[in-house]
């Protein structure tokens, strides 16, 4: 399986001085009238207070508005503030803000992102979102991390549910739900232009222009450019997994202050990627997305969405892969009474892919469109003067694979003196089975026999999760969540061994497991021009087997995770316009493959030149020269270099 995230690129360039000039001239030109309106935004971020964080609206938990503070889930928000001055360079990188995300680098290219276990290369377990629009694949049902970038100052925040959202948001949400949120083109208008310069991202350059359409519609395009050199094989040795990476976009859309409001956006991107003792290879792909909203009330509203998706992905010698996506969605929110709030809805998607395989490997057959049909209802009742309250809701999906699923969830929340909130939770989520599963042929090269096959019989991978959380903001600077679980998973993806040497190896469902866990953040301000945050996480989980099972892997192929993540951020407002923030990471060992507990730190030396103009140095992973966080059995091992950065914004 290694063909998923063997990437890399074409270029190995060293910073130009072209690029040194560009950096040069784009300081001393930037113009001391930034634009009011994003000016204004920033600063109002810049000055949340732990109440005002505790109350910022989400909407991924529950598919409608709602304050994080009174969210019955563990939820996580990272802000675009948090984003910036983390210094971070790439979407994957970013999820490491979150507390309890388990994001592990393999190569420059390739990440693992997870939540609550089964953290793998081909991690299945975790719903990825752009704005609402799924971009997990079917080929695997996890996420190609390389194929999802953007300007980094345009995202609004990063909505992160760990635990089931399967009742909302449908099958593969199986440990939660990841939101990347971008920012209304009214909140972009004007001019941004951002480069990056310095290694293993050679240049990282980014325009985007914003403005107002008709009477008061705005609408923004961007360009981005990405030339990335490579890391280093653990043996010492350039792993060549290089980059170079363009990508463009628009967003249109009309005020939301009316009772009706619409969006269209769309994306291109085409990037060239280097790969270890191959020729090189190449992923594109491009969306288009709509969006319209009707608010009749403040008791009802209407969301319709739709969109289109293509990928293409080639891997010289190995795989080649092309995609259609279709999906469309209709919403509705109506509170009916006083003790109801009904979100119900329905989703279409259709995908076809084609999918071949040249070296070991093959698909059968190799072309398959499928389809998923889904219906949910969620019902959040009052029970008891504005202080408790019962959430059940369901979704039910026709899929092609196992036909009808069903996605329940029962949620309790009690809420007192608006700084304290518990909540209780029980949910089932299931996993879709995937052309990994049922199509995959591994071939012997040398008898052309057939060694590996997936099977038509394969179930769905089911989960029924327990949940308890308390958050709690003891003091005007000092806010707390925690939260427990214990998780039971059935139908887990097995390697049954053959009876018969000339039979080949069977995938099945007869792997079964049991984890629990506990989470804990906290976000405390001593002072006005400082803030603290940090995060836990401990897992432990148990793997069995099926009366009958010949699989003697032991869930070590579809589980790979720490027992401790350790994050820690430090954020400092210094005078004189100057910013000093630190982001530390601590991850335990990971037993098989074994990658060691390693401990890494980022520093981040912002200085507001003047308004509109920001510079930053950046410091990654300056603990060590190099250090491995997980490993692929039967694929080189890789190891991450230090990195440096020199980061200009320039607006205007």
């Amino acid at each position: 399986m290694r063909i998923l995230h063997s990437t890399s690129i074409v270029v190995r360039t060293r910073l130009t001085r072209s690029g040194v000039c560009l950096l040069l001239v784009l300081m001393s030109a930037a113009r001391a009238s930034a634009q009011e309106e994003v000016e204004r935004l920033t600063q109002d971020l810049k000055r949340l207070t732990i109440e005002e964080l505790a109350d910022v609206d989400i909407t991924t938990a529950s598919r409608r508005v709602e304050r994080l503070s009174h969210t019955p889930a563990a939820v996580s928000i990272v802000t675009d503030e948090d984003v910036r001055r983390s210094g971070v360079t790439t979407v994957a990188d970013a999820m490491r803000l979150a507390g309890g995300v388990d994001v592990a680098r393999i190569h420059g290219n390739a990440w693992a992102v997870s939540a609550r276990g089964f953290t793998i290369s081909t991690a299945n377990k975790l719903l990825v979102l752009l704005d609402g629009r799924t971009v997990y694949s079917p080929l695997f049902s996890g996420t190609f991390w390389d194929e999802q970038d953007m300007i980094l100052g345009d995202i609004d925040r990063i909505e992160v549910v760990r635990g089931p959202g399967g009742s909302t948001w449908g099958a593969n949400a199986v440990n939660g739900v990841i939101n990347i949120i971008s920012k209304p083109a009214a909140a972009t208008r004007g001019t941004f232009v951002t480069l990056t310069a310095g290694a293993p991202d050679h240049i990282i350059a980014g325009v985007r222009y914003g403005g107002r359409f008709g009477a008061s519609g705005s609408y923004r395009v961007y360009g981005k450019f990405r030339d990335r050199g490579g890391q280093f094989q653990a043996s010492g040795p350039s792993a060549g997994d290089t980059m170079r990476y363009g990508q463009s976009g628009f967003r249109l859309e009309s005020p939301t202050t009316g009772p009706r409001s619409w969006f269209v956006q769309g994306d291109l991107y085409v990037a060239s990627l280097g790969l270890l003792n191959n020729d090189d290879g190449e992923i594109s792909g491009g969306n288009v997305m709509a969006r319209w909203n009707r608010r009749s009330s403040d008791r009802a509203n209407v969301q319709a969405q739709v969109y289109y998706n293509r990928t293409r992905r080639f891997i010289p010698n190995q795989f080649e892969e092309t995609r259609d996506t279709f999906d469309a969605e209709v919403l509705q929110r109506i509170r009916l009474a006083v003790r109801h709030d009904v979100v119900l809805g329905g989703t279409l998607r259709v995908s076809h892919g084609t999918d071949v395989g040249s070296a070991g490997f093959f698909f059968e057959p190799e072309e398959r469109t499928d389809s998923l049909v889904s219906a949910f209802v969620q019902d959040e009742i009052g029970l008891w003067a504005g202080r408790a309250f019962l959430t059940l809701g369901s979704k039910f999906e026709r899929n092609d694979f196992t036909g009808v699923e069903v996605q329940p969830t029962a949620r309790l929340r009690m809420s007192f003196d608006g700084r304290q909130t518990v909540w209780g939770a029980v949910s089932r989520a299931v996993r879709l089975p995937t052309r990994f599963d049922t199509d995959l042929r591994l071939i012997n090269r040398a008898t052309g026999g057939v060694t590996l096959t997936g099977s038509s019989d394969f179930d769905a991978e089911t989960v029924v999760a327990y949940e308890a959380g308390y958050r709690v903001r003891p003091h005007a600077r000092v806010l707390l969540d925690a939260s427990v679980f214990t998780n039971r998973y059935d139908d887990l993806r097995s390697q049954e061994l053959p009876s018969a040497a000339d039979q080949p190896i069977v995938l099945a469902n007869m792997l079964n497991a049991t984890s629990a866990g506990l989470e804990f953040a906290t976000t405390v301000q001593p002072i006005d021009r400082w803030r603290l945050h940090a995060s836990y996480a401990y897992l432990q989980h148990d793997f069995s087997v099926d009366p009958g099972s010949r699989d003697p892997f032991d869930g070590a192929f579809e589980a790979n995770d720490p027992s401790h993540i350790l994050g820690l951020r430090s954020w400092v407002n210094l005078p004189r316009g100057l910013q000093f923030d630190i982001v530390g990471r601590v991850i335990g060992r990971r037993p098989s493959p074994v990658a060691d507990r390693y401990a890494e730190m980022d520093v981040r030396l912002g200085w507001t030149f003047r308004p509109g103009l920001d510079i930053s140095l950046v410091g990654q992973n300056l603990l060590h020269a190099r250090h491995s966080e997980l490993f692929t059995a039967g694929s080189p091992r890789y190891a991450l270099r230090r990195g440096a950065y020199v980061r200009t914004t320039w607006r205007f």
